[in-house]
């Protein structure tokens, strides 16, 4: 599923830095507009996970 595996790069970076997690997350959903319609699942998953400080 789309969702997971989105939100499983943003997870991966962030383990490496938070820095690297916020790109990875800007990337995706604010630097791009195609993956729009995954961003509230993503966040979801994120939030759930405790990666909640990645998300713009």
């Amino acid at each position: 599923m789309m969702i997971t595996f989105i939100a499983e790069r943003i997870k991966e970076a962030t383990d490496k830095s938070i820095e690297q997690g916020k790109a990875k997350y800007r990337a995706y959903f604010v630097n791009t507009k195609i993956y729009a319609k995954y961003k509230s699942g993503v966040d979801t998953i994120l939030e759930t996970d405790g990666y909640g400080e990645v998300i713009d």
